[in-house]
């Protein structure tokens, strides 16, 4: 299971769901490519006439049945926690994960009265306590992620930080509360306010002194910046990062990127330089090999993914705090 701090939903495919394209016509699971998938029905039983429904902003979308399941995870169980087990996807895996261990907060839950997801609307959407809840009722209510290139230096940790873990100073900041479809606010995403954003080479520097909201999203891969920012600072890649499409850049792989650094709670975290092209995904082509660059446009939300919190120690602070701090890591000199 993915651990997803940008969902609050905890799901399995369910060994007998659909596989479906885009356009909703059925193929076979393979088509899928998902890991095992779960066999069984909820040993704490079926939800009546409640399901879930998620869209993801690539198009893809999740329908499933909710229920109550035990469910432990370092060494915590949660007994009789409410998740779904999918009865069909238009989304992709990658042949491993199976599932999301949704670590978002109840207003990020996406759960529907009735049987019919075409008739899902706000009025009939329904909260329940996510994991990060109930799990807060046995533990300290929080979790923290370590993530690294290296596996043996990557750690998520429930109820405190990873004891093999070292950092320097902690800055923290509030998680701000959002507003959905001109609803009230409260908390939804793990959303801050940076204090501003700094991008410089060795022959340019640029602040942005006040940048907007950023949500804080274990589950996104790169860092998604308005556009005319994610522009300038793909531009600072020497030489230049190229748009490739839909938010993308490419950028050769032995470019040298420029500094980036996030003003949070009067400190500036530095995005490490390795995270800001992503080796994985290197394409050869006859001028070179090329990378994704680990920042890209958004269409939307602006978002703090992976390509920043690798080589830090973040904290997400669900006690009445709802605060979050980050710190860099000093367990290994980053590359």
């Amino acid at each position: 299971m993915i651990p997803d701090s940008g969902s609050a939903d905890t799901w399995l495919m369910s060994s007998t769901f659909q596989c479906l394209d885009r356009s909703h016509n059925q193929q076979d699971q393979i088509a899928c490519n998902f890991g095992p998938s779960f066999t069984g029905n909820f040993s704490g039983g079926r939800i009546a006439d409640e399901h879930m429904n998620i869209s993801y902003g690539g198009g893809d979308s999740l329908n499933g049945d909710m229920g109550y399941e035990d469910i432990t995870v370092a060494g915590i169980t949660i007994p009789k926690q409410q998740m779904s087990l999918v009865t069909s996807a238009s989304i992709r895996g990658n042949g491993i994960f199976s599932g999301i261990l949704g670590l978002g907060m109840r207003g990020l839950t996406t759960s529907y009265t009735g049987s019919n997801p075409a008739n899902d609307s706000p009025a009939t959407a329904k909260e329940y306590a996510p994991l990060v809840e109930t799990m807060s009722k046995k533990i300290a209510p929080l979790f923290s992620v370590a993530m690294s290139r290296d596996d043996n230096r990557s750690f998520i940790s429930f109820g405190g930080v990873p004891p093999n873990v070292t950092t320097g100073e902690f800055a923290t900041t509030p998680i701000r509360q959002m507003s959905m479809n001109g609803g009230p606010k409260h908390y939804i995403y793990y959303g801050i306010m940076p204090d501003n954003m700094k991008v410089s080479n060795t022959e340019a520097n640029q602040t942005w002194p006040r940048p907007v909201g950023m949500l804080v999203d274990t589950g996104t891969t790169l860092n998604y910046f308005p556009a005319d920012v994610a522009q300038a600072i793909n531009d600072l890649f020497v030489p230049p990062a190229v748009y490739g499409g839909e938010g993308t850049f490419a950028v050769r792989c032995d470019a040298v990127p420029p500094r980036v650094e996030i003003g949070i709670g009067g400190k500036a975290i530095p995005i490490n330089p390795s995270n800001l092209i992503l080796p994985e995904t290197k394409q050869s082509t006859p001028d070179g090999d090329y990378c994704i660059s680990g920042v890209a446009a958004n269409a939307g939300l602006s978002i703090l993914g992976d390509a920043f919190l690798e080589e830090l120690l973040v904290v997400f602070d669900v006690s009445d705090k709802k605060q979050m701090k980050f710190a860099q890591r000093t367990d290994k000199t980053a590359q």
